[in-house]
């Protein structure tokens, strides 16, 4: 795989490469010059997120290696840790899966997601940003249906009084129609802390290929 716009290269076993997504199936298994040779290009997407994604391929679960960092005081983080990378690693996943149609990976970020930012209570300029970032992310990226995009719309709605007049905040209203709509809706009425809603998982969800299989395949099963 060449990752991002400098091509940085990554390796994964094709096969599993392929059971994972119908879509990078079409990628790595045609008669095109890439499929031919065994490489996909994906300059779009971001490294540290392909090696997430590769991580979990193998595993089945991902850890940033900054989460260390985030230690957890009780059920909230402390004021010297900064969640909000962690928070757009999960939402840069949940785009991927939904971009590569793989709904597992997809579940699981967004449960990571919901997870973190419910121990969140953002009362910094640091949070306006963060916040601010992973709201233009996810409308930028995630179908319109996403329950992601009207979690962040009341959880803005919750946190009006610290995003009011922040220039970045302004900006993401007068680029994001779509979150403005949303985040009118939940003005009216007591504003209260939005609880995000972890995914179920599907009883059709296919189960994932370990890689012991590649191990053993690579020797002649």
């Amino acid at each position: 795989m060449y990752v991002g716009p400098n091509g940085e290269r990554m390796e994964m076993h094709k096969k599993l490469l392929a059971s994972i997504s119908p879509e990078l199936n079409k990628h790595v298994n045609n008669d095109m010059k890439e499929g031919i040779e065994g490489v996909i290009r994906l300059p779009d997407e971001e490294e540290e997120v392909l090696t997430l994604f590769t991580e979990w391929a193998y595993t089945g679960d991902y850890a940033r290696k900054h989460n260390a960092a985030l230690a957890i005081v009780g059920d909230s983080m402390g004021p010297e840790q900064d969640p909000w990378p962690s928070l757009h690693k999960h939402l840069q996943l949940c785009v991927f899966g939904d971009k590569f149609n793989i709904s597992i990976l997809k579940k699981l970020a967004e449960s990571k997601f919901h997870t973190e930012i419910n121990r969140i209570e953002p009362m910094s300029k640091r949070d306006t940003t963060g916040l601010v970032m992973v709201i233009g992310h996810a409308y930028d990226n995630l179908p319109s249906s996403d329950p992601i995009l009207k979690f962040l719309a009341r959880y803005a709605a919750w946190k009006l009084e610290l995003l009011r007049g922040t220039t970045s905040f302004n900006d993401l209203i007068l680029t994001q129609p779509d979150f403005l709509t949303e985040f009118l809706l939940h003005l009216k009425g007591p504003r209260l802390k939005p609880t995000a809603t972890e995914p179920q998982e599907d009883d059709d969800t296919p189960e994932m290929i370990p890689h012991t299989y590649f191990v053993r395949s690579s020797r002649g099963r």
